[in-house]
């Protein structure tokens, strides 16, 4: 089975797409003959022979979060595949498989919609609208991304459910690392935070929200934002409690989650759709702070079990949150279990795998190819059997 994946960006890029691109590659490259292609960071193609190959298209830069690469579609149309796999959103993508060969079955994977440059959406929106009807199926990471999209929703008849999933192997720590992390450790309670400095991650919320709690904060991430929320904390007084850590290695992040008492992810606005950070915090048994957002979010992390859901934007209810975790060891602990055990159950890369070639393996089979579906699919059937129970 030979699947060309279409993609914004590939390893070592770091990003939600861009971790659950790698790890479906990586997880299913003994079974699948994979061909990624993306865009480059710089005017320059090239070609990476490796477990995966990867090609990185060359590119003039952004616009609109879109990469500027218009070699794109050509350099995709050159490798021969049974099944195209398309991560979005992502023009270039959508285009190389609009263009492709009307045999060949696309799954679209469905990331996020365009949240801040909807203005955009008068003229993208028809051309989205056309990629949806030319695809075989839509991959959603939970049943929320149905709802909440007014494009997929249109198309739910094609939809299946395949939520994103981590390799758990990755968050154990060895002796080694185990006093690494322990001296990490002060004594003083220490929050984390993981993601990139922009604004929809409501870091400014949560720097407001910790003048109310007599903890550290570690912030993970770089991005536009970093100055300004630094100039936040010193504003607040808040900067000798405060480490911008910026970008560090996969090896530190395990160690950083393994160190912290409490994870935040506090969003603010859709343009968070799932949240993989807090599977990584689960899955080294960490309970997580998030936002009631309409997205799958809250679908992620559940409220009362591993551990608190809040409203967006609210610092109050942030610290009021952070505190009653802080204060209560053993609900920590217990809901770092259950985030855990909740991770092992359903949101393993492994589990992600072989859901996604279940996919791949229903999208070739004849009637599929034919553009018919293979079997009916009622609203309430959209949601696949790796959803279930979740």
């Amino acid at each position: 089975m030979r699947v060309l994946q279409l993609g914004k960006f590939y390893d070592p890029y770091v990003g939600g797409m861009e971790t659950v691109l790698k790890e479906i590659c990586e997880s299913l490259a003994d079974q699948v003959q994979f061909q990624v292609v993306v865009a480059n960071t710089g005017w320059r193609t090239e070609h990476e022979s490796r477990r995966v190959p990867v090609t990185r298209v060359a590119s003039l830069g952004k616009l609109f979060s879109c990469s500027i690469a218009p070699s794109f579609p050509l350099w995709a149309r050159k490798f021969e595949a049974d099944l195209i796999h398309v991560h979005l959103p992502n023009p270039l993508a959508e285009l190389s498989a609009l263009i492709a060969s009307r045999d060949i079955p696309v799954v679209a994977q469905f990331h996020s919609d365009v949240v801040r440059q909807r203005k955009l959406l008068r003229l993208y929106g028809p051309f989205l609208d056309a990629f949806y009807r030319r695809a075989n199926c839509i991959v959603v990471p939970t049943p929320r991304h149905i709802e909440i999209s007014s494009f997929v929703s249109k198309y739910r008849e094609k939809c299946r459910v395949v939520p994103f999933g981590v390799p758990l192997e990755r968050f154990k720590l060895n002796a080694r690392d185990r006093k690494k992390v322990d001296s990490m450790r002060d004594g003083m309670p220490s929050v984390l935070c993981v993601g990139r400095l922009v604004s929809y991650k409501g870091v400014e919320v949560l720097i407001r929200a910790l003048e109310s709690v007599k903890a550290r904060l570690r912030i993970i991430g770089v991005g536009p934002l970093e100055e300004s929320l630094k100039g936040l904390a010193r504003q607040r007084g808040l900067e000798d409690r405060i480490e911008f850590l910026g970008q560090v290695s996969d090896e530190e992040l395990v160690r950083y989650y393994h160190a912290c008492d409490v994870f935040v992810l506090p969003s603010i606005s859709n343009a968070e759709m799932f949240g993989v950070v807090q599977l990584e915090a689960m899955a080294c048994g960490k309970p997580v702070i998030s936002t009631d957002l309409p997205t799958g979010v809250p679908w992620v992390n559940q409220h009362g079990k591993t551990g608190f859901v809040v409203t967006p934007g609210r610092s109050d209810e942030l610290a009021q949150a952070i505190n009653l975790l802080l204060s209560d060891r053993e609900r920590r602990e217990e809901m770092g279990a259950a985030g855990r055990l909740r991770v092992e159950q359903h949101f393993t890369s492994t589990r992600m795998a072989e859901a996604m070639l279940e996919v791949y393996e229903e999208m070739l089979e004849e009637p599929c190819r034919a553009g018919v579906r293979a079997r009916p699919a009622r609203a309430e059937e959209a949601v696949a059997v790796t959803a279930k129970s979740v």
